[in-house]
């Protein structure tokens, strides 16, 4: 298969049509640089770090990086479902190896322009990239290792640089993904209890090896993104290698280096954090396409995947679609979070159509009913009781096998199958200033009744006016003491899950 068929010439009209700046340069190095910071005047509080991140609500993630080549086949095996990106550790696949991949790196097709306007497309407002995954490969120029995307592929562009650019001229907040615990071309000793260190090309590595890798490679490149690409989010995925004397020294530089970034929970391990708020850190990353069973009373994220991999999987064709897309970010962003969903860009440079297809649509539903998302926070409940008549969803498949992890996190919720048709709807709300945003994940046939929104629920509020977004008909309403009932537009005004803006007031 010729992975640049992906790309389809639809897509390239849509990104012409939303161009704002020229195309980036071949060689990075001419793009300039972001400008500098101004001075610091105090330490930024959390509250101020994360204000950007709060409203933003949905972000892209990007997989990257010489996996993408196999594409989950390596040899006679071949992986049609799950995590390509480890394919490096699967197949045990020597160090020296595995690197030449980085001779075959050559995405020519490759535009941080076209993946910036479609994160913006799809309503997306910050990018994440794997600036070096656990195969220890760095998708930027680095002074510590020509094991880089500049120095040691016949591409040599500088990616990370191109989609800072791209990302700041869109519009978009940008992100460096960076794997410290797991790094498989790199000795690191024998492993914690997860065993996910190269001990094949490293059988007799000790626990100083790691040490040393931390101090002298790792934090330097952390530090090195910092001083050279400024993100504004630094995205970490460890498994509690790390002493905690080490990761207060990492996190005491990142505030030092750049003191707005934003630092999830994962600098120190991938487990749900035991306490809330957690140490050294501003949000928690719950596991891969997991979402939390209620409101955390913290900012969290879920990275969650488009199908069972997050790196280019050649052979993977389990698509989730737009609509369970949909229900998964209202179904998120109800209990406080954001959704960081991801792409795996093809060899080439390409991001998949499939993935594509399933973000314009996205985009097409965040165009109508944005509001009820962006900068919105959870009500004082998240969802509406359902008919006790309805039927019960089916669960879908996880994304991929992920180890279980603390109470509070369940699976996302079911959209195209049930065992059989509900006779309404279920409904998740959001809230900001005085309005209260319903959200039918479906469509209602009928008239639609929230027990939430009765004047029993509401002692000290009435409500004052109610429409659907991205509709213009009038809507007749009625408040009751046990419930407010809505009618139905004649017209749908959008896909898979329609909102209603109810105005709430003080009595």
């Amino acid at each position: 298969m010729n992975t640049s068929q992906i790309f389809s010439t639809t897509w390239k009209q849509v990104v012409a049509a939303l161009m704002f700046a020229a195309l980036p340069l071949a060689n990075a190095a001419a793009a300039p640089e972001p400008p500098a910071d101004a001075a610091t005047p105090a330490q930024p509080t959390r509250e101020q770090r994360i204000e950007w991140w709060r409203e933003a609500r949905f972000g892209m993630f990007v997989h990257w990086g010489l996996y993408a080549i196999p594409g989950g086949v390596w040899k006679d095996k071949v992986y049609s479902t799950g995590y390509s990106e480890w394919l490096m550790y699967s197949e045990k696949i020597p160090a020296k190896e595995y690197s030449q991949l980085a001779t075959q790196f050559n995405p020519t097709q490759f535009d941080a322009t076209a993946w910036a306007a479609l994160a913006k497309k799809a309503g997306m407002k910050y990018l994440v990239l794997t600036t070096k995954h656990h195969d220890g490969f760095s998708m930027f120029k680095s002074a510590l290792t020509p094991y880089n995307v500049v120095d040691a592929t016949p591409f040599k562009r500088d990616v990370t640089r191109e989609l800072v650019n791209a990302c700041h001229t869109a519009g978009l907040r940008f992100g460096c993904y960076y794997s410290i615990d797991r790094d498989w071309y790199r000795a690191q000793g024998p492993g914690n209890r997860y065993k996910q260190s190269n001990v094949w090309d490293f059988p007799d590595s000790k626990r100083e090896d790691f040490d040393h890798y931390v101090s002298s490679f790792a934090q330097p490149q952390v530090e090195e993104l910092l001083t050279k690409y400024r993100p504004d989010l630094l995205w970490f995925d460890e498994i509690d290698m790390k002493t905690d004397a080490q990761v207060e020294n990492l996190y005491q530089s990142i505030r030092k280096l750049r003191p707005q970034c934003v630092i999830n929970s994962r600098i120190q391990g991938c487990r749900f954090p035991a306490t809330i708020p957690p140490p050294h850190c501003d949000y928690i990353s719950t596991g891969d396409n997991e979402i939390a069973g209620k409101n955390l009373g913290f900012e969290w994220e879920n990275p969650g995947s488009m199908n069972t991999s997050y790196g280019f999987n050649l052979n993977d064709h389990n698509w989730v679609s737009a609509k369970d897309v949909v229900l998964r970010l209202v179904e998120i962003v109800s209990k406080g979070g954001n959704y960081l969903l991801n792409v795996g860009p093809t060899p080439e440079g390409l991001i998949p159509q499939p993935c594509i297809d399933r973000l314009l649509e996205v985009g097409a539903w965040m165009d109508v009913n944005g509001e009820a998302i962006y900068g919105s926070s959870p009500w004082r409940v998240t969802h509406d009781s359902p008919s006790p008549t309805a039927a019960t969803p089916a669960a879908p498949a996880p994304a991929a096998a992920t180890p279980a992890i603390a109470s509070g996190i369940a699976p996302a919720i079911a959209s195209d199958t049930a065992t059989a048709a509900a006779p309404a709807p279920e409904v998740r709300f959001t809230a900001k200033g005085s309005s209260v945003y319903a959200i039918c994940l479906g469509w209602p046939d009928t008239q639609v009744r929230l027990k939430a929104l009765g004047t029993d629920a509401l002692p000290d509020q009435s409500v004052t006016a109610v429409s659907m977004l991205g509709s213009t008909e009038t809507l007749r309403w009625q408040q009751t003491a046990g419930e407010l009932t809505l009618s139905v537009p004649q017209r749908q005004p959008c896909q898979h899950a329609f909102v209603y803006r109810i105005t709430l007031s003080p009595k």
